[in-house]
């Protein structure tokens, strides 16, 4: 049986148990320690958490069970809601037993909702310890400060709210933000995070949605370089959330206090993205530098060679290519010290930016944490926020995750921009890739052998390019879920595949990037239909594909009747460079010349079938794709 006591008691019995257990404090960082003992290098990594898993869902009365080898008692305890500010708890005060083992019973119902973090301190009697957070999601529980308040923040006092993002709903997150809300790199170039910042892939990984929260999932999968994630408000082209002043930019969030750890909210100035170099102002844009202003960086760890925070965090301003500027200025605001003393690790907080002619302010939970007038690149350009967790990488923070299986998380609430000027119409909206309503599918055998298309691929031919591609597996006499638009949104349009078809793996034919992805699958030896165009009017574009070689025919389209509604003779052949081509020949006209892609316009029906008649050639007449484009 394991030795234990569990009581839900001031966190004054947790001073008292360890009071005598000071260590030595480091002098490694001291701008983090200000003199805590607490806070000292005298720790031994020891805490093993058996269960549950690290970052994993709990409900109810979940068993946390640990060894810590070499030490003879662990402190458990988690931050609660309620009140103003919520208040921390001591969930357990464990004696291990003769294996250094021990566990308690953590009732998640009696905490709050969502992202949740246990702290398990462990003590040797000697004057070592360890710390460990038990990252989990509460399934259970009760709401408590979730999603965006309805006041505004003092800091944004005469400002207007332009841009909010509660991250209750699908994400919008592409590599360089186009189709997308945000770009999942450092828009202009310079990732940094020594755990590589990635594309979504996947079931969105490193992105996640849960409730009303973001998740940011740092993991290293055996044998890769890992991978992280980053959000960055402004696209590769300049397009996206970027306001001049006055201007403020908060973020709700909690982090993970792990050897290496970094996540951080912060700005930068805008500079010459997006900006033509043919523009007069380029240069001097160009050499004027760039003003970085960092809200927030959570440097995480405890242990020789890592921060031992506390409950301390990074803000700093950057006068990058300024030398004139001088140093710039910088804090190290103490969590423990303000809102009810929780550390940003420990639950949710507020960090925020107010930035004017005259001040650059920041802000935790409301309270001012550093002042300096702000900085001339600030005061004549836009500036544009970021959100990351990185992992060590060009911070220098050694790093060590193996303890937390190799996979931690960041948690984001809300964000939200307010800005004193007036702002284009259509500010902070997802600029259409294409005709606006358009419905791509691309046809797949279901895995990954270089034919799905991501959401933000474009792919098409000219003014109908587009993102927003679905994928549809080719299985025979199966239909489709609903099929979405380029914008994302779900429409009442379906996908039938034929009985006999097959799925054909296509040769590129001269096509490159997302367009090769495209036309390396197709559906052959059957027809498709399509029921429940939302459109009125509409242009129907069919992409064809084939094998090592090509093929002559007729594509045929027809209504629910069978009736023909319009056909045109294809001779699939190399075009050479990845040209679209439009087939124009009538059925059964021998065409001029290759194509690859047929355009029925004008169409009306909700429902049609495509079919394809091979009338020579080697290879498998077969359709890539197709395109539901609004009419004109």
């Amino acid at each position: 049986m394991y030795k234990k006591t569990v009581a839900i008691v001031a966190l004054a019995l947790a001073g008292a148990v360890y009071a005598r257990d000071a260590v030595k404090a480091s002098a490694e960082y001291p701008e983090f320690y200000n003199g805590d003992s607490s806070r000292g290098i005298d720790f031994v990594q020891s805490i093993k958490v058996l269960a549950p898993r690290y970052c994993s869902n709990v409900k109810g009365d979940v068993t946390v069970a640990f060894e810590a080898k070499g030490m003879t008692r662990v402190l458990a305890r988690c931050w609660s809601g309620g009140g103003g500010w919520g208040a921390d708890t001591v969930l357990a005060d464990v004696e291990l037993d003769a294996r250094s083992r021990g566990e308690f019973l953590f009732r998640a119902d009696r905490y709050p909702s969502g992202p949740t973090t246990i702290r398990l301190q462990a003590i040797d009697g000697k004057g070592h310890q360890d710390y460990c957070e038990l990252q989990l999601y509460n399934l259970g529980g009760m709401p408590w400060k979730q999603g965006i308040p309805k006041s505004d923040p003092p800091g944004a006092k005469g400002m207007k709210l332009v841009y909010k993002d509660d991250f209750d709903g699908p994400l919008s997150i592409s590599p360089d933000g186009r189709g997308a809300k945000y770009a999942a790199h450092k828009t202009g170039g310079g990732d940094f995070s020594g755990w590589p910042f990635s594309d979504p892939d996947g079931d969105c990984l490193p992105f996640g949605q849960q409730d009303t929260y973001l998740r940011i999932h740092a993991s290293k999968p055996a044998g890769t370089k890992g991978r992280t994630g980053i959000l960055s408000s402004i696209r590769s082209d300049g397009t996206g959330v970027a306001v001049p002043v006055p201007a403020y930019f908060e973020c709700r969030l909690m982090c993970h206090s792990a050897p290496g750890s970094w996540g951080a909210f912060w700005t930068l100035t805008k500079g010459t993205i997006g900006m033509d170099k043919g523009d007069p102002r380029y240069e001097a844009t160009k050499n004027a530098g760039c003003d970085e202003l960092d809200v927030i960086e959570c440097y995480g760890g405890y242990g020789p060679r890592n921060p031992n925070h506390g409950g301390k965090y990074g803000v700093t301003s950057h006068w990058w290519g300024q030398p004139q500027m001088g140093k710039a200025p910088h804090a190290f605001p103490d969590a423990m010290k303000m809102a009810g003393g929780s550390s940003w690790s420990w639950t949710f907080h507020t960090y925020g930016l107010a930035i004017t002619e005259t001040d650059t302010v920041y802000y935790f939970d409301d309270v001012e944490v550093l002042r300096h007038p702000t900085g001339p690149v600030t005061r004549s350009q836009d500036t544009w926020f970021l959100i990351n967790y990185a992992i060590a990488g060009i911070s220098g923070w050694p790093y060590d995750l193996e303890r937390y299986g190799n996979e931690s998380d960041m948690w984001v609430d809300w964000v939200r921009v307010y800005c004193g000027k007036e702002l284009p119409e259509g500010f902070g909206e997802i600029p259409s890739v294409g005709v606006k309503g358009a419905i791509g599918v691309s046809f797949t055998n279901g895995k990954d052998d270089g034919a799905s298309l991501h959401r933000w691929d474009v792919a098409g031919d000219g003014r109908c390019a587009q993102a927003g591609w679905n994928n549809v597996a080719v299985c025979a006499g199966t239909r489709s879920g609903r099929l979405l638009d380029a914008e994302g949104r779900e429409t009442t349009a379906t996908v039938a595949i034929g009985k006999g078809a097959q799925y054909e793996h296509c040769e590129g034919w001269g096509f490159g990037g997302a367009d090769l992805r495209l036309h390396r699958g197709a559906v052959r030896n059957a027809p498709f239909g399509v029921s429940g165009v939302p459109l009125a009017k509409y242009d129907l574009i069919v992409h064809l594909g084939a094998g090592v070689n090509g093929w002559k025919g007729d594509v045929v389209l027809v209504n629910r009747s069978g009736e023909e509604l319009g056909s045109r003779a294809v001779d699939f052949g190399w075009i050479g460079d990845g040209r679209y081509v439009e087939a124009t020949h009538g059925k059964g006209v021998d065409a001029d010349g290759p194509s690859c892609m047929v355009v029925f316009r004008g169409l009306k029906e909700r429902d049609f079938a495509v079919r394809v008649v091979q009338r020579g050639g080697k290879g498998a007449a077969a359709v890539a794709g197709f395109q539901i484009v609004p009419a004109r």
